[in-house]
Formats: structure tokens, sequence, C-alpha cells
């Protein structure tokens, strides 16, 4: 089955969805953020290949919509004391996240494939943009935010720079120092992003 991608009323309709939790911070410097680099979010994607899952035009927005509802319904079965859950936190850190895929102010990260070869045999749809300095999604992701004055907690800034996930040598430091709101925030982008390559996996096969 072909993979599939999403078309302009598709695109529209994810950006209004995307665009009305932002609004929801009231944050004049989270606005402003993305009205700026919208159309750029909009039609970038988050991986090169299709069966790595969040690929393609709109990839970066739904990633950070499925952890954001992954992390709303794991939190709704949790004490939010016990957590010491914040509601604003939680959807700062994984509506966020993922932005650092975008690029920087001026360059795309990726690219479209130009390969044929590698478009058909191996489903790499885009390609690395040399243009574009390299930096870690979450330092980028904190870069982006910092250039537009958006401020962050402490517990938002920590559970950005381990979206990732904790296995990674960077982030096994916070492990067993972050609070259960960001290892909570962590375990949805994580399982949003397996669930996502599963399905592609499962699509390209079909």
């Amino acid at each position: 089955m072909a993979h599939h991608i999403m078309n302009e009323n598709e695109l529209a309709d994810l950006f209004t969805q995307y665009s009305n939790y932002i609004a929801l911070f009231k944050n004049p410097q989270l606005d402003q953020m993305v009205n700026e680099l919208g159309e750029r979010l909009l039609i970038s994607t988050y991986s090169t290949k299709i069966e790595d899952g969040y690929c393609g035009p709109g990839s970066i927005l739904r990633f950070a919509l499925d952890s954001f509802r992954f992390a709303n319904k794991m939190a709704k079965n949790l004490d939010t004391d016990i957590l010491e859950m914040s509601r604003k936190s939680l959807a700062m850190i994984t509506l966020l996240f993922p932005l650092g895929r975008l690029g920087d102010l001026e360059n795309d990260q990726f690219i479209e494939q130009k390969s044929e070869w590698h478009r058909n045999k191996l489903g790499q749809l885009y390609d690395y943009n040399p243009h574009c300095p390299k930096m870690s999604v979450p330092h980028r992701t904190l870069f982006l935010l910092q250039h537009f004055g958006v401020q962050l907690t402490t517990e938002e800034m920590i559970g950005i720079l381990c979206s990732t996930g904790f296995h990674l040598e960077e982030n096994r430091f916070y492990l067993h120092n972050v609070s259960q709101m960001v290892q909570l925030c962590i375990h949805a982008i994580d399982m949003a992003y397996e669930r996502e390559k599963y399905l592609s996996r499962q699509l390209l096969e079909s």
C-alpha cells in the first residue's frame, strides 16, 4: 500500500488543531513563534524514511499532537498531586519537543531526496540539508524557543532535553533525577513514536 501524504485540507486541519492548543498558553512569544514558523513547520518532515514513521509534510506537528494526547490519557489515570503534575508543563513539553527537527531560523534540516534509487528502494524521501548546522533536536528546540523569548521552567527544559529518551548517554544522568511528570512525558513521546513506526512498517508490508 502506498505511503499516505496529507493533502491540503488535512494539513490545514492539523495546523488549526496545533495552533488552538498553543493559543491556550496565552503566551505572545509562543504565538509569534508559531506564526513565523508555521508554514515551514507544516510542510517539514520529522524523519527521512517512511519506515521510521512521521515522514512527510505535517509529521512534526502530528508527532507533537500524538505525544500530547498520549500524555493526557496517561495523566488522567494518575494522582496529579503524587505526580507533581503541572498540566501546563505537560503540554509545553509534549507540544514543543519536536520543533527542533525543523532546522534553524533560515534552513530546513531536511530537503527532498533527489535520488530516485533512494526514494524507491529505501523509502528515503528526504536527505540532510548540508546548509543546516548540525545540532541535536532537543538543543535546536531550545534554541528556537530562546530566540523567540519563550521562557521555560526547569522541568520543562529538562523534559525537552530528555525527549529523545533516557537510553541515550547524554540523558541517563536525569533518569533518576526528574519528576514523575517528566518521566510520563518521555514515556508518552516514546509510545507515540513506537506506534507510528509500527503502523508505517505495517503499511509498507501490506
